[in-house]
């Protein structure tokens, strides 16, 4: 294991791990529901905009996520937050119409992976700020 990394960066190379992953799945959720509205003639688009879309911003925002952009962590931010927000809209209607809680697969991909991705972006923004911090006041001379 290599310890002459900082602290921040290995929280972010963990989230960029998971950000690849999420954007594995919401690639693979693109194009499952770009087949389902070949099946259903009479089936909307927004899905397939929608999860195209998550992925895209996803897989930028992973490309280039660093310790001192704070725009791309707030479009990760903006994707984690609307998929949390479908996911609750899931399992209401899960609840709802079948009576039951979506299976585990679901549980893990759509509200334990964008919370952990969260999680770690904002314990890397606190891991850096003392480093960024101590860096201004060395330059401006005082120790």
């Amino acid at each position: 294991m290599d310890m002459t990394g900082r602290y921040d960066e290995d929280l972010l190379d963990v989230a960029r791990v998971l950000l690849l992953v999420q954007g594995a799945i919401l690639v693979a959720t693109t194009i499952e529901a770009l087949l389902w509205s070949f099946v259903f003639a009479g089936a909307a688009g927004a899905p397939v905009w929608f999860s195209g879309a998550a992925a895209a911003a996803t897989l930028v925002a992973r490309a280039r996520l660093r310790s001192d952009r704070r725009r791309t962590r707030r479009i990760v931010y903006a994707v984690e937050i609307l998929i949390l927000v479908s996911f609750a809209i899931d399992t209401a209607l899960a609840i709802v119409l079948a009576g039951a809680l979506p299976p585990l697969v679901a549980l893990l991909t759509q509200l334990v992976l964008p919370l952990s991705v969260v999680l770690l972006l904002r314990r890397s923004a606190r891991a850096a700020m003392p480093a960024s911090s101590s860096i201004l006041a060395r330059s401006d001379g005082v120790s």
